[in-house]
């Protein structure tokens, strides 16, 4: 895949997202919110606008073969991480919704069910009426990213903005997972004055993070240089064409 040079992309100030209004932010697995989003969730309370959570999945793969932490006390960890992100981002826990979705297998098209979940986000969104959603990136290189993006394009959105946030697409995209001129415009939005608030937000997923699940020698643990691309003042998103 050609690198994508975020430095290139325009950058918008602070400010604009008191034009996204009510935002829902959807997030695969625990941990995504605060890497994608979490300097614009920051940035949506400093503002005074209504900020909900979509969890999907339960990620309980995370750390499939611990014995400390089984599937159930796993979901329940990471969850707990998850609210205490958001607390420091400034959700409150009544407005994270839990999809408890299995990890890796969120529904996509052609999934039997698909069409079910569909009309449980559809009925949701009617619920919250977000102006602005926040999903992975259409291609992002994980299938729950994808699925994401199709249960939320796939959705009754009353035509609420969409905007998509790269995860593993600088660090695992392939040729064509990069968005292109006719389907999206990019930008940066400026978070620098947020940027403490999204590291310790991120800091709060330790069995992401750290060696607090030591049991599994095949658990997933984000690395130095994949939490280095989110230590930047500013977060990219795509804008739906």
């Amino acid at each position: 895949m050609s690198p994508i040079n975020f430095e290139n992309i325009p950058l918008a100030p602070e400010q604009c997202v008191t034009g996204f209004g009510t935002t829902l932010i959807v997030a695969p697995h625990a941990d995504d919110e605060s890497l994608g989003c979490g300097g614009v969730i920051s940035l949506l309370r400093k503002y005074g606008q209504t900020v909900y959570i979509l969890l999907l999945s339960d990620g309980t793969l995370s750390h499939p073969n611990s014995k400390e932490y089984p599937a159930e006390k796993l979901r329940y960890l990471r969850e707990k991480e998850l609210i205490e992100a958001c607390a420091i981002l400034g959700v409150a826990e009544e407005n994270i919704i839990f999809g408890r979705y299995p990890d890796r297998n969120v529904p996509t098209i052609g999934d039997e069910r698909f069409e079910t979940s569909l009309k449980s986000i559809s009925k949701m969104l009617d619920v919250i009426k977000p102006q602005s959603i926040f999903v992975p990136w259409r291609r992002d290189p994980h299938p729950d990213h994808q699925a994401s993006f199709q249960l939320i394009n796939s959705a009754e959105t009353s035509n609420a903005k969409i905007y998509e946030y790269p995860i593993w697409l600088k660090q695992l995209g392939q040729s064509g997972d990069e968005p292109t001129n006719e389907e999206s415009m990019p930008f940066r939005l400026n978070i620098s004055n947020v940027l403490s608030q999204k590291k310790e937000a991120i800091s709060k997923h330790r069995s992401q993070i750290t060696d607090l699940i030591n049991d599994d020698p095949e658990g997933f643990r984000l690395s130095l240089e994949m939490l280095d691309q989110f230590n930047v003042p500013y977060e990219t998103f795509f804008i739906s064409k």
